[in-house]
């Protein structure tokens, strides 16, 4: 079933993935909510959208994934103004490792945010509630692949989970019962701001081995080209249209997606 008309809430929309995901999923005619905790933010996108595209349907709303009510009235919002919902996209995120200020909430936005996310889409999707099924995408990272990376245990341990989550929640049982997809994407590190904010944000165990280990990814992403987010963006309709439940996909090198076994 192809993309066209379907709609999408995308999450953390105002990010530079974020965006991506909003034009890529705009370029296949899908409807488009975008959330971001930077409302603002999210309404100049849209409006530059409207400019750029032709005949696109988006909407913004303000969205804090670890404030339940809100989270919930953005879904409520989403089938409200376009009378249906697809495809959930959790990929609000945060990459702040000062672990003895802000730890939870890490893990309240990067692995709280995405289970509330796909138990809504679930509530509001599933076919169990009156809903006629749909797909839950969650964005993850490449880095929780690397060995030598070690200096945000907040952040790769809550990425890496979501792999784990999805490979419990996305099993065919479970899909049987309510109709939601369920799929992990990994991107590479792209060309935004991340490693610097990390190497900014970095204040735990501070020593100068860490240190070290966080120059020398900061340099080896900037002497390699840098994937695009527009190539993360694609891979999501990649996935959207061929990705199985509980699958966890990766997305490298500025090429295609491939699914990890």
């Amino acid at each position: 079933m192809g993309l066209e008309n379907q709609v999408a809430l995308v999450t953390g929309a105002a990010s530079n993935i974020g965006y991506a995901y909003v034009k890529c999923l705009l370029l296949n005619k899908v409807k488009v909510l975008l959330c971001d905790i930077n409302v603002d933010e999210c309404q100049v996108i849209a409006h530059q959208f409207q400019k750029e595209f032709q005949n696109i349907n988006i909407f913004s709303t303000k969205c804090d994934v670890t404030n339940e009510d809100e989270f919930e009235n953005a879904f409520k919002t989403c089938i409200k103004h376009f009378g249906r919902l697809d495809i959930v996209i959790n990929n609000a995120g945060v990459f702040d490792n000062s672990i003895e200020r802000r730890w939870s909430t890490t893990v309240n936005i990067n692995y709280g945010g995405v289970v509330k996310g796909t138990l809504l889409a679930i509530k509001y999707m599933g076919i169990s509630n009156g809903g006629s099924g749909g797909t839950v995408i969650q964005t993850s990272s490449l880095l929780v692949y690397s060995d030598s990376y070690h200096c945000s245990p907040m952040y790769l341990s809550t990425k890496k989970y979501l792999m784990e989550f999805t490979k419990s929640f996305g099993k065919k049982n479970h899909f049987s019962l309510h109709g939601v997809k369920i799929i992990t994407l990994c991107p590479e590190s792209t060309t935004t701001n991340c490693v610097s904010s990390v190497c900014k944000n970095e204040t735990l165990h501070k020593t100068e081995e860490c240190v070290e280990e966080l120059e020398d990814l900061k340099n080896s992403q900037q002497s390699k080209k840098m994937q695009k987010p527009d190539n993360v963006g694609n891979a999501l309709i990649t996935i959207l249209e061929h990705g199985k439940t509980g699958e966890t996909w990766i997305v490298e090198d500025n090429k295609p997606p491939r699914l990890i076994e």
